[in-house]
C-alpha cells in the first residue's frame, strides 16, 4: 500500500471525529482553491456519526455538491435507499444547503438509467474533491461486488464512464436489492483524496488479504489499495 496513509484508533468516537475533521479540511482546502467542491459519500450506517459532525460544520455548503458512490435502484424515500439515508443524516442543519446530485433517476431500471446518471455525474467538479468509501466483508467498494455483472467492465480503467448499472444477483452481501448503480473504478480514482472508513477486526483481515492477493475481481478493494495514482487515507477502529 505505497500511496496509503493509515490511521488506527482505539475507539470509534475518536475515529469518527478524526474522519469528520479530515473531510472538513479537504473540502475547505478545495473551496479555497476552486470556489466549488464535490463530495462523494457512501451508503450504510457506519458514516452516520461522521455526517452528524460534518453537517454542523461551518463549510460553505452552498458551494459543495454531494453525490453517492452507489445506490440501490429504489424510490428515494425507501428506507434502504442511500439517498434517504443521506437526507436524514447529512443533508440537514448547515449541510441542507448543499447541492445534492441523486444517482437514482426516473427510469424503471438501472440499465436504462445509466446514461442519465452518467450525464448528471459529469456535471460534478472533477476530479472529485473527496470520495469517502466503506467496504463489505466480501471486499466490495461502492457497489462493485465480486462476481457481479458487469464487474470486469466496472473495474476496467479504460472505461471512462462515471456510473455503471450493476446486477449483484447471487452476491450474498448485496442482500434483497441487487439492482444497483455504482461509480466505476476509474471514476472513484478520479479523486483528489479517497477516505476508506472501516470498523471491526474482520474487515481489517479482508484488507490484508486484498493487498496480498491483489485480485480486484475477487476483492474489488484491492484495485484501490494497490494503485499509486490517487492518495488514499485508511481510517479504522475496532
Amino acid at each position: 500500500m505505497k500511496n496509503i496513509l493509515i490511521h488506527k484508533y482505539t475507539n470509534r468516537d475518536e475515529l469518527f471525529s478524526a474522519v469528520a475533521e479530515r473531510c472538513q479540511q479537504q473540502l475547505q482546502l478545495t473551496l479555497e482553491k476552486n470556489n466549488e467542491a464535490s463530495f462523494i459519500i457512501p451508503g450504510g450506517t457506519t458514516p452516520g456519526p461522521v455526517f452528524a459532525k460534518l453537517t454542523k460544520s461551518s463549510l460553505d455548503w452552498e458551494k459543495i455538491s454531494v453525490a453517492q458512490s452507489d445506490e440501490r435502484w429504489l424510490p428515494p424515500d425507501h428506507p434502504q435507499s442511500n439517498q434517504c439515508l443521506a437526507t436524514r443524516t447529512l443533508l440537514i442543519d448547515n449541510a441542507r444547503k448543499a447541492n445534492y446530485v441523486a444517482m437514482k433517476n426516473s427510469h424503471d431500471n438501472a440499465i436504462d438509467g445509466e446514461q442519465q446518471c452518467n450525464s448528471e455525474y459529469q456535471k460534478l467538479a472533477s476530479p472529485f474533491s473527496l470520495t469517502m468509501l466503506g467496504m463489505g466483508l466480501d471486499g466490495h467498494i461502492a457497489s462493485l461486488f465480486p462476481n457481479s455483472k458487469p464487474i470486469i467492465r466496472a473495474l476496467d480503467l479504460q472505461n471512462t464512464n462515471r456510473c455503471i448499472a450493476i446486477d449483484a444477483s447471487g452476491c450474498p452481501v448485496a442482500g434483497n436489492y441487487p439492482e444497483r448503480m455504482s461509480l466505476t473504478l476509474s471514476a472513484i480514482l478520479n479523486s483528489k483524496l479517497i477516505i476508506l472508513l472501516l470498523t471491526g477486526e474482520e474487515k481489517l483481515n479482508v484488507i490484508d488479504l486484498a493487498v496480498k492477493e491483489n485480485q480486484p475481481e475477487k476483492y474489488p478493494v484491492s484495485a484501490l489499495l494497490n494503485q499509486t495514482e490517487t492518495p488514499v487515507e485508511f481510517f479504522w477502529a475496532a
